[in-house]
């Protein structure tokens, strides 16, 4: 229980850490947001196919603006300007993947996402990357199909990497075959939203049980992506891949402002094997604090048995205690969403 509570204050913490930030910001999008594409029409045409090349970062975070741009009318009477759209998390994470280096080449072999001329290169080597590829691909075909974007999704191309291409899939018909499970839960989401019976806690657990469901082929297959980084980041990368079963119970709302706020409490780099929490001098307190929870937290589920999720998914099982543990945030930072 001891550390469920510590958890729980890290991520207040996180929260509270950027609010003074986030007021003086009228719009914390993320990096190269302005520079994605905004619909379709932006990709190449080619055979009369869009073309999406997710292994460059503005290509897939354009796929990221246009979902945002396409369910903005469904999120507008939750708040204005679709700050509220819970899409907002998985772009925001990519974009700190993206600034703190983790979606640059960590072999060293290739200029890939490292030289000023290939600083748009998204890593097939990256474990970030590679994991990002099925929370970015996959519910973008999903909407597609959905009827989101307009066009059929036979009208889109995926190109693969320049290597490892059978770990991927590259349009709707594959990755439904491949992935059937993750993809209809991507399209219940989409479909959900549109219904006039929808509210927004529903809205969070089918994203949230849509993200999950993204993360459990790629987290189990692209461990061997670990042998690339140092001791200290391939701990981190373990650890919060335990830790995001976590965030996924507490059903945390991945609005604009939220997932902004919860960035400052992420390593701003990727971590190297001097590093050593909570000694790492060009972190702030609450980065040490949060490596050493997520150190804690994942040793504790591991020599449980995964018992504390259980006692969590006890724990935030009904709707009112999440709302609870929500307001704790809300009160350290003294707004409302």
């Amino acid at each position: 229980m001891a550390v469920l509570a510590s958890w729980v204050w890290v991520l207040a913490g996180c929260f509270s850490a950027a609010v003074a930030e986030i007021s003086n910001i009228s719009a914390p999008y993320p990096p190269l947001w302005e520079d994605s594409p905004e619909q379709l029409s932006d990709y190449r045409l080619e055979d009369g196919k869009h073309t999406i090349d997710p292994w460059v970062f503005t290509d897939r975070m354009g796929m990221y603006r246009i979902l945002l741009k396409e369910t903005a009318t469904y999120f507008a009477r939750y708040g204005p300007e679709n700050e509220q759209n819970l899409l907002w998390g998985l772009p925001m994470m990519l974009g700190w993947q993206y600034q703190t280096g983790r979606l640059a080449d960590p072999t060293g072999m290739t200029d890939c996402g490292n030289a000023h001329e290939d600083i748009l290169c998204v890593s097939v080597d990256s474990w970030w990357a590679d994991v990002n590829y099925y929370l970015s691909v996959l519910p973008f075909l999903a909407a597609v199909d959905s009827q989101k974007t307009g066009i059929s999704p036979e009208q889109i191309t995926i190109l693969p990497p320049p290597k490892d291409q059978m770990r991927f899939c590259y349009n709707f018909s594959g990755c439904l075959s491949a992935f059937p499970k993750t993809m209809d839960k991507w399209k219940d989401f989409f479909q959900y939203m549109q219904l006039p019976s929808s509210d927004f806690d529903g809205l969070l657990k089918k994203f949230w049980d849509a993200h999950t469901s993204s993360l459990e082929y790629p987290i189990s297959a692209f461990v061997d992506r670990y042998d690339y980084y140092s001791d200290s980041e391939a701990n981190f990368v373990q650890k919060w891949a335990i830790a995001i079963y976590y965030l996924t119970v507490a059903r945390l709302p991945t609005t604009l402002s939220r997932s902004y706020s919860f960035q400052s409490c992420l390593p701003p780099r990727i971590l190297v094997d001097t590093d050593k929490a909570p000694f790492i001098s060009d972190f702030t307190p609450l980065q040490n604090e949060v490596l050493i929870v997520l150190k804690l937290l994942g040793y504790t589920d591991r020599l449980s048995g995964s018992l504390t999720l259980t006692i969590w998914e006890s724990l935030m099982s009904t709707k009112v205690a999440r709302e609870l543990f929500l307001k704790v945030f809300e009160k350290i930072l003294g707004t409302s969403p």
